[in-house]
């Protein structure tokens, strides 16, 4: 795991307040497949989590400069194919602009996520510093990642990586148990 220099009271304020201003991003095609992101502070992220409220939802926290999100993201994307039509809800979070912000171009996000395929809710924290803290009460813990988590279709976290780590196999378990509740 690599350690994101954010501070968690920060980043979770300005979490929630850009959720409260989300700016779209144009959909960017790949093959004929809609690939796009949003950029967002906190509160915007929140609206879009209330949004699935019913559904149980699956969260890729992640950064094109971290080398072991890059390497685990195309099984989120697979997991979504897999999932997606039984009811799982997969976003991701992209915090490049935590590390050096100064490095950040949504151009590079949207060519990952386009080379990946990713074709759920993409979204981009505009402001991880700030939003540190509503953040973390919002996802949980972003001060490492790759960071996965999931909540149930009441919206209550279930699962976290970073407290149980799971191999891929008990993740579908996970999955397909929350997914079987009703």
């Amino acid at each position: 795991m690599r350690r994101v220099s954010i501070l968690y009271p920060a980043l979770a304020v300005a979490f929630l307040a850009t959720l409260a201003g989300c700016a779209t991003v144009e959909p960017v095609k790949s093959d004929g497949v809609g690939v796009d992101a949003t950029e967002v502070r906190a509160t915007d992220l929140e609206k879009a989590f209330k949004e699935q409220k019913g559904k149980v939802i699956l969260v890729d926290c992640w950064a094109t400069w971290c080398g072991p999100c890059v390497k685990k993201f195309p099984h989120f994307v697979a997991t979504h194919k897999k999932y997606a039509d039984k009811g799982l809800v997969c976003m991701s979070i992209c915090l490049d602009k935590s590390n050096v912000p100064e490095e950040y171009t949504k151009e590079k996000v949207l060519k990952f996520l386009k080379d990946k395929g990713a074709t759920f809710p993409n979204f981009i924290v505009i402001e991880p510093r700030k939003d540190a803290e509503a953040l973390d009460k919002l996802v949980g813990d972003l001060s490492a990642i790759p960071y996965m988590t999931m909540f149930d279709r009441a919206g209550k976290r279930v699962w976290a990586s970073d407290e149980k780590p799971l191999k891929d196999d008990q993740l579908d378990t996970l999955i397909e148990e929350q997914l079987a509740k009703k």
